[in-house]
């Protein structure tokens, strides 16, 4: 299951529209929708779509399929390289950004599905 944050844009996976996560209690997510109510949505109905910022977490992160780059170092112009906290730092942040990215679609095949169902049974 995806995890949510405060802040985070969402949208509904079975009704129309979205807002702005305000708050996460009791396994619920409250959710202001744009008429500026809370709304409480179990963590599957909703899908992480960006943060306030309005920057996706998953899709616009500039920094996705860059290499470390060594950059010069300040006292003898040599080249240095990320050290390994910082390598693995960013393999965990990259290991969190995939299993969300599972989630979601998870979510939408399971939404897809339901879909498919409600289709079928009324042809």
């Amino acid at each position: 299951m995806a995890q949510f944050e405060v802040g985070d844009k969402v949208k509904f996976l079975n009704a129309v529209g979205g807002g702005i996560v305000k708050k996460i209690q009791g396994g619920m997510v409250y959710v202001e929708d744009e008429t500026g109510f809370d709304m409480p949505f179990a963590p599957s109905q909703l899908i992480r779509m960006a943060d306030q910022e309005g920057k996706a977490k998953a899709f616009n992160d500039d920094t996705i399929g860059r290499r470390p780059a060594p950059v010069p170092n300040d006292d003898d112009g040599r080249l240095s390289f990320p050290t390994i906290d910082e390598l693995e730092d960013e393999v965990r942040r990259l290991k969190n950004q995939n299993a969300n990215l599972q989630d979601q679609v998870k979510q939408l095949k399971a939404q897809v599905l339901s879909l498919q169902r409600t289709i079928a049974r009324i042809s």
